[in-house]
């Protein structure tokens, strides 16, 4: 290697210099003073933590907190390190952090089943996931459940090879063997629901969002609703049955049990449960089905019954995706704040990982009211 009009110095990393710089045949550079002035300037002039401090007028351990996305920090102070930060320039090495504290600075997922991690829905809450993640300075590592490596197992190995410092969990069920995993190996978690024994969790309101969601139809006149729901493994599903049980008892409604039909996931099933209903002597004057796909396949019953939507039967979907604006017509649903829930995951998790008390957060749904139960 050898540098014309001036050698540079041993400590400048090649990856400093501009690549045109650097031959592809062998390491010889053809350059300028003036070019080897400017890569010298650049390395240089790499801001560090203390520079920071100093122009926002605080402490390094502040810097830190809200690079990190942890500890006490007023609005007025968090505004001015990241001016700082904007000002010089400065980007963390997460290498050199990693080292130092001894952590990987990424979290893990294991994507659920390939029909919800196909849903829109889902893929804004990983977006909200990947955005508070990276405020906190963190990444996403992303893994398939399969049978070979089932995500309970793929937690602790993940956890014990340093790969992730704490995962999502996802779809919560009652009696979740990946919690009970999860606290043997000792790995930080947190869940996108409630939890059934404590722990941190982001979750929404299912009975509140049911008591609004029955509200819209009793008042519109509706007696026999039905309730098309997904397993009750999932703790979502019970408390959408709880919110459903609780708002006709609210309204001096008889809870008939032939209303209620616990399906799987598919639309396929929405469709069956939803043609057995109209085989009634007294089909349901309105269903609320627990989940967009339940909802669609819902709806195709409903047309290929010769039915109007709205004015013959009422339909509401529970859970809101970017399709049911679309569809003949328009369904009425409660949209649950996808985004703002998995930035909330991210900022809950890196508490735990940081020992910080453990985030319980519940976020509330809002009914869209479009067309589908006669409004």
């Amino acid at each position: 290697m050898y540098f014309t009009n001036r050698t540079l110095p041993r400590t400048l990393p090649i990856e400093n210099l501009p690549k045109t710089l650097i031959s592809r045949d062998y390491l010889t550079i053809h350059t300028t003073s003036a070019i080897v002035d400017a890569a010298l300037k650049r390395f240089n002039s790499m801001a560090t933590i203390k520079e920071v401090a100093r122009q926002a007028n605080v402490s390094i351990a502040t810097v830190s907190y809200v690079l990190n996305g942890t500890g006490s920090v007023s609005a007025s102070t968090r505004s001015a390190v990241l001016a700082a930060v904007d000002a010089l320039n400065y980007r963390p090495s997460y290498r050199g952090r990693a080292l130092q504290s001894r952590r990987s600075m990424t979290v893990g997922l294991v994507l659920p089943v390939p029909a919800r991690a196909t849903d829109p829905s889902f893929g804004a809450l990983l977006a909200g996931l990947s955005e508070g993640a990276a405020q906190g300075g963190y990444y996403v590592l992303l893994a398939a459940n399969t049978a070979a490596q089932p995500e309970a197992s793929l937690h602790g190995a993940w956890h014990r090879s340093g790969r992730v410092d704490g995962v999502v969990i996802m779809d919560v069920q009652s009696d979740d063997p990946r919690i009970a995993a999860a606290r043997a190996v000792g790995v930080p978690f947190i869940c996108a629901g409630r939890t059934p024994t404590a722990g941190a969790f982001v979750a929404v309101d299912g009975v509140a969002g049911m008591l609004e969601a029955m509200a819209h139809l009793i008042v519109r006149g509706h007696e026999r609703i039905a309730l098309l729901q997904p397993p009750l493994e999932g703790l979502l599903a019970a408390e959408q049955e709880a919110g459903y049980r609780e708002a006709l008892s609210e309204a001096g409604l008889v809870f008939d049990p032939a209303l209620v039909v616990e399906s799987g996931g598919s639309e396929a099933e929405g469709y069956a449960a939803t043609e057995e209903w109209l085989a009634q002597p007294e089909p349901p004057s309105a269903i609320v089905a627990g989940t967009s796909a339940l909802a669609f396949g819902a709806l195709h019953a409903l047309h290929d019954g010769g039915l109007r939507i709205g004015p013959d039967v009422a339909l509401l979907s529970f859970e809101d995706t970017p399709a049911a604006a679309h569809t003949a017509p328009p369904l009425t649903a409660l949209r649950q704040p996808m985004h703002e829930w998995g930035r909330a995951l991210a900022r809950g998790l890196i508490d735990v990982i940081n020992g910080v008390a453990e985030t319980q957060v519940i976020v509330q749904p809002q009914l869209i009211v479009r067309r589908s139960c006669g409004e």
